[in-house]
């Protein structure tokens, strides 16, 4: 194993004594201790991540749909402390990788155009 395996594999053991990783693995076994909480969670994650990645749809229309059809959700302490929780820790992960990604000098400026 190389050096650069060996820290990444020391940022994977440390990820677990973060409070960020923590709240979200609480509150993840919470949700799953609610088998029909957790679907509906489930259902509003999947539509979620096709309105955002979807092409040729309107999607400000569809995000006013999704937050109608999930309204029951919002109003759920558990499952909007969850889906709070799972953004932190997403954004935690993707910071992790934009760091990588930019120090690796990897040219990536042809995806900009």
């Amino acid at each position: 194993m190389n050096e650069v395996e060996r820290l990444m594999e020391e940022i994977i053991r440390k990820l677990p004594e973060t409070r960020t990783y923590n709240q979200y693995q609480t509150l993840l076994k919470r949700v799953q201790e609610q088998p029909e909480l957790y679907r509906r969670i489930g259902d509003f994650r999947r539509r979620s991540l096709w309105v955002r990645t979807a092409e040729n749809i309107d999607k400000v229309h569809e995000a006013n749909e999704l937050q109608n059809q999930f309204k029951d959700l919002q109003n759920n302490g558990l499952a909007n402390d969850f889906m709070i929780a799972e953004r932190q820790y997403c954004s935690l992960i993707r910071n992790l990788q934009e760091m990588l990604l930019k120090g690796s000098q990897i040219e990536t400026e042809f995806l900009d155009e």
